[in-house]
């Protein structure tokens, strides 16, 4: 799964954890009472401490990190075992409502864990993208300069190919080049510049 769509899921987990947590908190007693489990003096803290879990893990998914999906996965294996305990006790019409608010933790506990597997794969690299070496543009090639730094005599310069005109030529062949002995830089370079009108 690619990184935006586990954000997206990621984001919408955190409004299910915000919706949750902040009915929790404002109205335990109703959230027992829906549930079924208003019978059980320990219903109400339960509720209120699981209310301010799902606003702390809201804060994470929201900011669309997937991998605080894992936090909500411990928290359903919690909740489950918790409301199958209660399961068990209950009868009639509280015994139903608590069945159906658990099927409803079971899809959201399948949810959680798909997301937080999917948030696993997030941290490969991507594939590296090849380096082409420039073929225009001023960027110039490449020198050895290792031979100068030991000391070896520079080798003579190349003449560029037969490309010029017969005028250039001809000047060329009259002009001083760079393998001569006793021919300097300077020398070839006033050789190679035109005469003044």
């Amino acid at each position: 799964m690619s990184a935006r769509p586990a954000r997206r899921t990621a984001r919408l987990l955190g409004l299910a954890s915000l919706g949750l947590g902040t009915s929790m908190l404002v109205s335990p007693a109703g959230v027992a009472r829906f549930a079924g489990v208003d019978d059980s003096p320990a219903a109400v803290p339960v509720i209120t401490a699981v209310g301010a879990r799902e606003l702390a893990q809201a804060a994470g998914l929201l900011a669309g990190r997937p991998g605080w999906a894992w936090t909500r996965v411990l928290g359903d294996a919690v909740d489950l075992t918790v409301m199958g305990v209660a399961l068990s006790s209950r009868r009639g019409r509280r015994h139903e409502r608590l069945r159906t608010v658990t099927a409803g933790a079971v899809a959201l506990a399948a949810l959680d864990l798909l997301t937080a597997l999917r948030s696993l794969g997030r941290g490969t690299p991507p594939a590296p993208t090849p380096v082409r070496r420039p073929t225009t543009g001023l960027v110039a090639p490449l020198v050895d300069v290792r031979p100068a730094l030991a000391g070896e005599p520079r080798p003579p310069l190349r003449t560029p190919p037969a490309a010029a005109t017969s005028d250039a030529a001809a000047a060329g062949a009259a002009a001083p080049q760079p393998g001569d002995p006793g021919v300097t830089v300077s020398d070839v370079a006033a050789a190679r510049m035109p005469d003044a009108p």
